[in-house]
């Protein structure tokens, strides 16, 4: 099932969450017996499917309508268990959440990290993690980009001292995982 997911997703060019990165996402869902995801980025719904393979239950948030559709598609088709709810919508305006989750898998507008974390931080619960993919960037350097590529560089770097610096979260960073991953974890008092 999830191999197929990838072959459709390479096919199609569409941007997946890396195999290690993947491994990274389970042995966390696995090690935080994590049974509630939020994921912000559906895509077509790799991630999103393959969360819920493992049982675990998924709400994930997409604002682009081709996405959507391939999204809901795909959930029909590999989400058996029905354990994905795609929500059509904005995340940066999106104001109709109520629960809190064990995870938090942001995989959105890059550019975007930070005011996505601010804003979802208070969905996570006491001791959950918050996931952030594509840190890297594909390792482009500022020099050999354009202009706008090079304010999304600095966005992301940007983005990576706020997590360095927070004082409310302790962040590792898995920079050779896939495009570059984080996890932030709540500082308990």
């Amino acid at each position: 099932m999830i191999r197929e997911l990838k072959e459709i997703a390479i096919r199609d060019h569409v941007p997946i969450l890396s195999d290690d990165g993947l491994e990274l996402v389970f042995a966390l869902i696995r090690d935080n017996e994590v049974e509630t995801v939020l994921e912000i980025g559906t895509a077509i719904g790799y991630s999103a499917i393959s969360m819920a393979s493992l049982g675990v239950s998924v709400d994930t948030i997409e604002r682009a309508d081709d996405m959507i559709v391939e999204a809901e598609k795909h959930v029909r088709t590999y989400d058996t268990n029905h354990m994905v709810r795609l929500i059509y919508a904005d995340a940066l305006t999106y104001e109709e959440l109520n629960g809190t989750y064990d995870m938090i898998f942001i995989d959105a507008a890059k550019a975007q990290y930070r005011r996505l974390f601010e804003k979802y931080e208070k969905h996570l619960n006491p001791r959950g993690i918050i996931v952030c993919d594509n840190l890297r960037f594909h390792d482009l350097k500022p020099e050999n980009v354009s202009r706008h590529t090079r304010q999304l560089l600095k966005k992301i770097a940007l983005f990576k001292t706020f997590l360095r610096e927070h004082d409310g979260f302790e962040t590792t960073f898995f920079d050779h995982v896939g495009d570059g991953m984080s996890v932030s974890r709540r500082r308990l008092s």
